[in-house]
C-alpha cells in the first residue's frame, strides 16, 4: 500500500434550476487538485445536477444532462489530470434512478459504482437503494466507498472492511440537522467520522456540499480527511467551495471481532424488539456507580444492559442490544474518547451512560452529551422514550432499511 495525495473538492450547492452552474466550479476544483498534485480527488453527492432533484420528472426535464454526459464530463476531467475521481451523480436505469458514486481511474476509464444504500429522508421519493457494498483495487490500496447516509448503519462499513477495504472515500452531502436556524449540526462531521475511522482502523476521504439548495436544503460542508487513528488531516469550512488535502496512508483494517452469537443476531432476518417503557422521564441519581444506575433504571421498567466501556470498541454488542429493545446502556468503565459513545448512542438511537464509581457521561439517542461529570448537577432526566423511536429522522427508520442480505460481517 503506498500513501497518496488525497483532496475533497467541496463544492456549493445548485438547485436544479442552477445546475448548468455545476459544471465551472467543478472545472476550477479540478484544475487546483491538480496543480496540488492531488492523485485522488473526491466530489460530493450528486455533485450533478442537485441532491434535492424535486421530483424524477424535474430530473427528466430536457435541461438536465442525462448520466452518459455527465459521465463523460467527468471521465475527461480525469483523463485531461491524470487523476483517480471519485464523483456523485444521478445513475439512469430504465425507469430507475440511484444515487450514485462513479470511480475513475487516471485514464479516465470507469472502474466502479456504486449505489447509496439507505436512504436518508427525501432519497427515497426518487432514488432506489442500492443492494451491494463495492470496494475497488487502486494503485494506493483497496477503496471502500459509500455515500452519505451510509455512514450511520455501521454494518454497511463492516462490510467494506470484510470485503479489505484499506481506505474509505465518501461523497455526501451533509444535510444540517440542527434544530435552531443559527447553528450548523451534523452527526458525521461532529462525531461520526472519527468514530468509524477508530473502529475499523481506516483512513476516511470525506467530501460535501455547502449552502442551500433554494429553501429545500442546508449543508454544513465541513470536508475532511481523517487518518486511521481518527485524527482529522484537513477539514473545509462550513461555507464555501473550497479544496481540502492531505497525504493519506491506507492501512490495514481491524478485524471486526464478532463472536457467533452477536453475528447471528445482526444478520437475523427477525424483527426488532420494539419496547416503549412505561414513563416518559426518569431522574438518574449520577453520584453512584455503573450497577447501581443500571440497577435502579432497571426497577422501574426501563429496558437497561450493563457492558463494558470496552465494547465500544466495536459496534456489534451495542447494535444487538438495541436490535433486542434496550432504552439504556450502561457502560462500566471509563473512555477517553467520546467519539465512539457518542457514534453507539446516535446508530442505535438509545441513551449511554459510562460509569465506574460514579457517571462519568451522559449520551441521549441524537448523540449529544448531556452530563459529564464536570457539571455540577447530581441528577439528569432522561426522556426515554425517545429511545423507543429508531429514526434518524420522522420518514429515516434505521430498521426498515436494513437488508441483512447484503451484509458480510465475516
Amino acid at each position: 500500500m503506498d500513501s497518496m495525495i488525497a483532496a475533497c473538492g467541496q463544492l456549493d450547492a445548485r438547485t436544479m434550476n442552477e445546475a448548468a452552474d455545476v459544471w465551472p466550479g467543478v472545472e476550477r476544483i479540478v484544475n487546483q487538485a491538480a496543480d496540488a498534485g492531488v492523485d485522488l480527488l473526491v466530489l460530493p453527492e450528486v455533485t450533478y445536477p442537485a441532491y434535492w432533484l424535486e421530483s424524477a420528472d424535474r430530473y427528466r426535464q430536457s435541461d438536465i444532462e442525462r448520466s452518459e454526459g455527465v459521465l463523460r464530463r467527468f471521465s475527461e476531467s480525469a483523463t485531461q489530470y491524470s487523476l483517480w475521481l471519485v464523483a456523485g451523480f444521478v445513475e439512469e436505469a430504465g425507469d430507475l434512478l440511484y444515487n450514485s458514486a462513479a470511480v475513475f481511474d487516471r485514464q479516465g476509464r470507469l472502474v466502479a459504482t456504486a449505489w447509496k444504500q439507505f436512504m436518508w429522508d427525501c432519497d427515497r421519493q426518487w432514488f432506489t437503494p442500492g443492494d451491494q457494498s463495492i470496494v475497488v483495487e487502486t494503485e494506493f490500496g483497496r477503496m471502500g466507498i459509500q455515500i452519505c447516509a451510509d455512514m450511520r448503519m455501521p454494518e454497511i462499513s463492516a462490510t467494506l472492511v470484510s470485503q479489505g477495504a484499506e481506505f474509505i472515500v465518501q461523497p455526501t452531502a451533509w444535510v444540517n440537522t440542527s434544530r435552531s436556524p443559527r447553528e450548523c449540526q451534523n452527526i458525521q462531521p461532529d462525531f461520526l467520522i472519527r468514530a468509524r475511522a477508530i473502529e475499523f482502523g481506516l483512513p476516511i476521504i470525506c467530501c460535501s456540499k455547502s449552502g442551500r439548495e433554494g429553501t429545500a436544503m442546508t449543508y454544513v460542508g465541513q470536508s475532511r480527511i481523517v487518518s486511521s487513528n481518527g485524527e482529522v488531516l484537513a477539514d473545509a469550512p462550513i461555507e464555501g467551495d473550497d479544496l481540502v488535502v492531505a497525504r493519506v496512508a491506507p492501512a490495514a483494517p481491524h478485524p471486526l471481532n464478532i463472536d457467533a452469537s452477536m453475528m447471528n443476531r445482526l444478520l437475523s432476518k427477525a424483527p426488532p424488539s420494539m419496547t416503549a417503557p412505561d414513563e416518559g422521564k426518569y431522574a438518574v441519581m449520577l453520584r453512584q456507580n455503573a450497577d447501581a444506575i443500571a440497577d435502579v433504571l432497571s426497577d422501574v421498567g426501563v429496558q437497561v444492559s450493563r457492558l463494558t466501556a470496552d465494547d465500544l470498541s466495536t459496534f456489534a454488542p451495542a447494535r444487538c442490544c438495541a436490535l433486542d429493545g434496550i432504552h439504556v446502556l450502561v457502560m462500566r468503565g471509563t473512555v477517553s474518547d467520546d467519539a465512539l459513545v457518542r457514534a453507539r448512542a446516535a446508530e442505535n438511537c438509545l441513551f449511554i451512560i459510562v460509569a465506574s464509581e460514579r457517571a462519568q457521561l451522559v449520551v441521549d439517542p441524537r448523540g449529544e452529551i448531556i452530563w459529564r461529570r464536570v457539571d455540577q448537577a447530581d441528577t439528569v432526566d432522561l426522556e426515554v422514550r425517545q429511545a423507543a423511536v429508531k429514526a434518524f429522522t420522522p420518514t429515516t427508520d434505521i430498521w426498515s432499511q436494513r437488508r441483512v442480505e447484503t451484509y458480510r460481517l465475516t
